[in-house]
C-alpha cells in the first residue's frame, strides 16, 4: 500500500462525502451512530468558525480514501493546543494508514507552535480497543477517562421525585431557560461563568486552559449556529440576589430531529449545594421534549472522576454505553 494524505476542500462536496463516508465506516462498531450526518457535517465544515482554524484530511491508496483525519487549531485562546481525530476503516488497518495520518497532523500542528495533541479514542465499555493500542505505540497516554452516555427519551425514570427534591433544595434559587440567543443583561455574567468552567471540571492532564469568552464572542459563534440551523435549549440559575449561579445547555445539530446533545453543565462553587445541576438539566430537557417531539435520544460525556455529574445523570436515566479516552502528546 503506498499512501499519500491529502488536505480535502469542504467545497468539493464529492471529496468531502467520500472522507465523511470514510470515517462513518470506520465507526460501523458503535453501539449507536452518533457521529454527525452527512447533512450536519456539510453544513459546519462550509461554514468556518472564528475561533478555529479547521483541516480535513484524508489518506489515499491510489484513488482509494482509507482513512480520514481532522486537525483543529484553536485561534482565540489554547494555543498550545491542537485537537485531531484519526480514522481508517476496520479493512485498511494495520497497514499504516493511521500512522501516516497521524504523523501528517502533528508535523501540521508543530509548523503551527503547537506543543500538543489531543484526540479521542473510544472503545466498548471494559475493552482495550484498537484505538488505544495505536495510542501508546505512538506515544500518546492517557489523560482522562470519560464515559459516553445515552438517555432515552422514550423510556426513562419518572422526574416527578427529582423535580420535587429539586424544588425543595432550591432555597430561593430560581431557573430561567431560553433558546439559541443568550438575552443581552446575561450575556456578561453568563461569559464571566463559562471563562473559569475549565479549571472547575475534571480535566486529568489534558492541557487546556480557560477560555476568554466576550459577550461579542458570545453572539458571533450564537449567530453561526443560528445560520446552520443548530437549535440549543439552555437553563441557567440565579442566587436570591439575582446573581448567576449556573448553567446547562443541550444542543440538536443542524439537519437532525432525532437526538440531542448535552454541552456543559455548571454550577460555580459558591452557589453548591442547592441541586441547581440537577435542576437546570431538568429544565433543558423538558424545554428539548416540548420543542423537539422527534428527538429520541440524548447522548452526554463524562469525566469518569466527575463523581458529583455523573451522580445527577444516572439519576436521570442515563445509561453507560461507551468508554472515550482522551490521549495526548506533547510534541
Amino acid at each position: 500500500m503506498s499512501i499519500e494524505i491529502r488536505a480535502v476542500e469542504p467545497g468539493d462536496e464529492g471529496e468531502l462525502h467520500r472522507w465523511w463516508e470514510t470515517g462513518h465506516e470506520a465507526m460501523a462498531g458503535r453501539p449507536f451512530d452518533l457521529r454527525p450526518t452527512w447533512e450536519s457535517t456539510r453544513a459546519t465544515t462550509t461554514r468556518p468558525h472564528d475561533d478555529f482554524e479547521q483541516t480535513l484530511l484524508a489518506a489515499y491508496d491510489g484513488q482509494a480514501m482509507v482513512g480520514a483525519g481532522i486537525l483543529v487549531l484553536p485561534v482565540a485562546d489554547n494555543l498550545a493546543m491542537a485537537y485531531a481525530d484519526v480514522t481508517v476503516p476496520e479493512r485498511y488497518r494495520r497497514r499504516g494508514v493511521g500512522t501516516a495520518l497521524l504523523d501528517d497532523i502533528e508535523g501540521r500542528a508543530r509548523a503551527a507552535g503547537r506543543s500538543h495533541v489531543l484526540v479521542e479514542v473510544l472503545a466498548p465499555v471494559g475493552v482495550v480497543g484498537p484505538g488505544e493500542l495505536f495510542a501508546a505505540a505512538r506515544g500518546y497516554p492517557i489523560a482522562q477517562r470519560e464515559a459516553v452516555k445515552v438517555l432515552d427519551l422514550d423510556d426513562h425514570p419518572d422526574w416527578t421525585p427529582l423535580a420535587r427534591k429539586a424544588a425543595e433544595r432550591a432555597g430561593g434559587y430560581r431557573i430561567r431557560t431560553w433558546g439559541e440567543v443568550t438575552p443581552d443583561d446575561l450575556a456578561p455574567a453568563l461569559c464571566e461563568a463559562l471563562n473559569v468552567f475549565v479549571s472547575m471540571i475534571p480535566r486529568g492532564d489534558v492541557a487546556i486552559e480557560d477560555i476568554a469568552m466576550t459577550p461579542e464572542r458570545l453572539r458571533r459563534n450564537e449567530n453561526r449556529a443560528l445560520e446552520l440551523g443548530r437549535r440549543r435549549h439552555t437553563a441557567a440559575a440565579f442566587a436570591p440576589d439575582g446573581t448567576l449561579a449556573g448553567y446547562s445547555d443541550l444542543f440538536v445539530p443542524p439537519h437532525v430531529v432525532d437526538h440531542a446533545d448535552v454541552g456543559i453543565t455548571m454550577v460555580l462553587p459558591e452557589h453548591r449545594g442547592h441541586a441547581l445541576g440537577l435542576a437546570m438539566k431538568l429544565a433543558t430537557h423538558a424545554d428539548l421534549m416540548a420543542a423537539e417531539p422527534a428527538c429520541r435520544l440524548v447522548t452526554t460525556n463524562n469525566a469518569d472522576a466527575n463523581a458529583q455529574m455523573n451522580a445527577v445523570n444516572d439519576q436521570l436515566g442515563y445509561r453507560l454505553v461507551e468508554q472515550q479516552l482522551e490521549v495526548q502528546k506533547t510534541l
